[in-house]
């Protein structure tokens, strides 16, 4: 439904506005990521992007990337990252995340899960209308926990034909553990999970994925850490 072109334009609109409204860090660190990102561009499997990667001063642990090959990593990751390595399987998670289009995939769900909601609300069932939503919900939920997963198999596939360490994402995954470790959010029930997992997978699950990338199989630990 999205053409290249179309997700280009998209997602370049949205990077002007992030660069307009947040602080480049300095050109010693854009060089840095750049250099990193181009090696994991050219074996990434959509090399008819023209990918663009910038640093924000920003100081929580974090990057995103956008439609069209746009990546941003906050320099907080940068200092967290112990090595070119583990920045290295941070990008190449961003970028895997451009490559499966799953930024474009996403809007074209909520596109069809909005035909569903409006065709629910046309019945005057508001029980069938509060289901389908709550439906819409869960699904768009999992979809994006389903994508994290994939582009961290993709990831230690991009890192390793770019001639990084891909191992060297499961020890940045055990930081990121760490750091979410200490952002817990209570839910009902006294249960205490950390927020970022209301929309993303577990750390362990994510480790789990990366090592099935990387061994053909996980840890016997990792399964009974990860929700089933």
């Amino acid at each position: 439904m999205t053409s290249t072109q179309r997700e280009v334009a998209a997602g370049r609109r949205i990077a002007r506005r992030v660069e307009r409204d947040m602080t480049l860090a300095d050109e010693p660190l854009q060089e840095r990521v750049r250099a990193i990102g181009a090696r994991i561009a050219a074996v990434s499997d959509r090399k008819e992007l023209q990918y663009r990667f910038a640093v924000i001063e920003e100081e929580s642990v974090n990057a995103f990337s956008l439609p069209g090959g746009y990546i941003f990593v906050n320099t907080g990751l940068v200092e967290k990252a112990g090595s070119d390595d583990e920045l290295a399987g941070v990008i190449a998670h961003e970028v895997a995340h451009v490559a499966a289009r799953h930024a474009v995939k996403r809007f074209e769900g909520a596109m069809g899960l909005q035909i569903a909601q409006l065709a629910a609300l046309a019945t005057g069932d508001s029980q069938v209308a509060r289901g389908v939503g709550m439906a819409a919900t869960a699904a768009q939920l999992a979809y994006s926990r389903q994508d994290e997963l994939d582009a961290d198999r993709l990831a230690v596939k991009y890192a390793r034909e770019a001639g990084f360490d891909p191992k060297a994402i499961l020890t940045f995954l055990a930081k990121l553990q760490e750091v979410h470790r200490k952002h817990a959010q209570y839910l009902p029930r006294g249960i205490v999970r950390p927020q970022y997992a209301l929309t993303h997978p577990y750390v362990p699950e994510r480790l789990r994925a990366a090592k099935e990338a990387l061994y053909g199989v996980a840890d016997y630990f990792d399964y009974l850490n990860t929700e089933h």
